[in-house]
């Protein structure tokens, strides 16, 4: 086992989705086609929801939605008496720095741990002088050993393209001309650190996208209608499978293209070259990384470690329970549920309604979840169900922010373009 005194420097791209890290043609990225060469990839990882905020609070705890109580960027902040994995890290001599953006407020508590939580705007972006910056920080200002939590901020919209990334050869789309000029800037930062380095590579959640200028306009323009129909109570209806190719974004659901994200453990001397299929999930990625650096851990998480797999070892998949609940977490009646049962079915319904049908896919005959099939399994998804309702996860958060807390975090989604 390896010495824990390696810096660790822990990427977390917001909106990535796995099939542009892993397929062909989608996007020009050699820096991390590199790492995924050269490193461990994990081709099924699972988020725990399809929102920022409650994901990176899985990242840092280990522990779902209902389990860590930050659901949403608003409303909520993180269970107290819950121990973070950069406090675990600090215990044992790191010096841990968050670089993060968007949603990821310190009034939420996710700043539990580092010595240094640098929020920046959603404006100072990789492509801006914090991009410079930051390259600039692994060589004057982080002591070693360091754990940085990177969070890069350029592939949510508005989408960030560097000027040499434009040209059809570094993506079809917009989506894949920026995941290219995200690869542009990993390469600039990595040729900075330290060989040593472990570098984790991974998304919060996926994203869907659009491949039209068209289709963009018409996705943009159907889901402000939508939106406004909604806020004045017009309407009443959840997002649902028929608006799924309409709305650009995250959040609105859990089909496999907003919750599959890419991870990748690289280190040319410690992690081996290789690749799983086997599904893990988001809370997993704690424990195992604790594991690879030998810190021993007394705190109860849900995740577990699947270093077993990066040995090349045989480990059984866990269910991954998956939530998406809405841009407000009171707005229950929009929550939705589920489970993705290794890589064979994904269930999900809506705990707060009954009158919207439960949706269940079997994910290695229908990989793009089209085809519904939970009326001719109705025994299946009620065990289902009833697994998901055993864990208790439709019980409402407890440690709730105060009023000027609240206050201070809506100024902030104002300016992120989250709310009117």
């Amino acid at each position: 086992m390896i010495k824990k005194q390696r810096n660790i420097l822990f990427i977390v791209v917001d909106c990535l989705r796995a099939d542009f890290v892993y397929d062909k043609d989608k996007t020009y990225i050699p820096t991390i086609k590199k790492l995924e060469k050269n490193g461990y990839s994990f081709l099924n990882t699972i988020s725990s929801t399809s929102t920022t905020t409650p994901s990176f609070a899985s990242l840092l705890t280990g522990l779902y939605p209902f389990q860590n109580e930050v659901r949403s960027f608003s409303g909520c902040c993180l269970k107290k008496d819950i121990k973070t994995f950069p406090e675990i890290l600090k215990e044992n001599g790191y010096n841990t720095y968050a670089e993060v953006s968007g949603p990821l407020f310190e009034e939420i508590g996710l700043s539990k741990g580092f010595d240094e939580y640098n929020y920046r705007s959603g404006k100072k972006r990789i492509n801006t002088e914090f991009g410079t910056e930051l390259i600039k920080k692994f060589e004057t200002h982080y002591k070693s050993p360091w754990f940085v939590l990177l969070h890069i901020w350029a592939l949510h919209k508005p989408r960030t393209i560097l000027k040499e990334c434009k040209s059809r050869k570094f993506g079809k789309t917009i989506y894949g001309k920026a995941v290219s000029s995200i690869d542009n800037y990993i390469e600039k930062l990595i040729k900075k650190i330290d060989e040593d380095t472990i570098i984790i590579l991974t998304g919060d959640h996926g994203e869907q996208i659009s491949n039209s200028i068209f289709d963009r306009f018409m996705r943009k323009t159907f889901l402000m209608i939508f939106r406004t129909m909604k806020r004045y109570r017009i309407i009443k209806i959840p997002y649902s499978k028929k608006m799924r190719k309409i709305i650009i974004g995250h959040g609105y659901s859990i089909y496999d293209e907003l919750i599959k994200v890419p991870l990748i453990f690289y280190n040319k001397d410690i992690v081996p070259i290789g690749k799983s299929i086997k599904q893990v999930r988001q809370i997993d990625i704690f424990p195992t990384l604790l594991d690879l650096i030998n810190i021993k851990y007394d705190n109860k998480v849900e995740g577990e470690s699947f270093l077993p797999l990066i040995k090349g070892k045989d480990k059984p998949s866990k269910n991954a329970y998956i939530e998406a609940v809405g841009i407000v977490t009171p707005n229950k009646e929009e929550w939705i549920a589920g489970l993705r049962i290794d890589n064979k079915y994904k269930y999900m319904y809506y705990p707060f309604r009954q009158d919207i049908e439960e949706e269940l896919y079997d994910l290695q005959n229908d990989p793009f979840e089209i085809n519904n099939i939970a009326l001719s399994n109705k025994d299946m998804i009620e065990e289902l169900r009833k697994s998901i309702e055993e864990k208790k996860t439709k019980e409402i958060i407890k440690e709730k922010l105060t009023e000027d807390e609240e206050n201070i975090i809506r100024g902030k989604l104002k300016s992120l373009g989250y709310l009117d």
